[in-house]
């Protein structure tokens, strides 16, 4: 009986030592990013229809430190989407991502009735240059499906 109680006066001075961060697991609330700069598309894949008349595709930055510097991130198009019938770039290739921020987003202007209903093409944009950081490989294509 004594050995119970001398283990229940015990108890709470053993948890008062330690350090509170080692009795919890935090996952992966602290963990940060430590690889080299990249750029990918997000999303990777869409369907935008020609009525909502501007589709957009964000280039973002992953960095393990603040952008320090504008970026020029270069992107060409492609697939069977047709610049100038179906669509209209309003963000210019290269895109730049402002000094301070992590993102910027390709505008797409969508060309209504240039398709029939339930007709669809694929435009394809793909990274090109990372204005000094990599194309991300698995993350450089993305696929914006266009629905009349």
């Amino acid at each position: 009986m004594k050995i119970k109680l001398l283990i229940l006066a015990l108890l709470p001075l053993f948890l008062l030592g330690c350090d509170m961060n080692d009795l919890f697991d935090e996952g992966d609330t602290r963990k940060t990013y430590d690889g080299p700069d990249q750029v990918a598309f997000f999303p990777l894949q869409q369907e935008v229809n020609l009525s909502s008349g501007v589709a957009s595709v964000e280039i973002q930055l992953i960095s393990s430190s603040a952008n320090a510097s504008n970026r020029s991130v270069g992107f060409t198009t492609g697939g069977a989407a047709q610049a100038g019938v179906h669509y209209n770039l309003i963000t210019s290739s290269p895109a730049t991502i402002s000094s301070g921020a992590l993102t910027v987003d390709v505008q797409i202007e969508l060309i209504e009735g240039s398709l029939e209903p339930g007709q669809s093409v694929l435009l394809e944009l793909t990274l090109s240059d990372g204005g000094g950081a990599q194309v991300a490989p698995n993350l450089s294509t993305a696929r914006v499906f266009i629905a009349g």
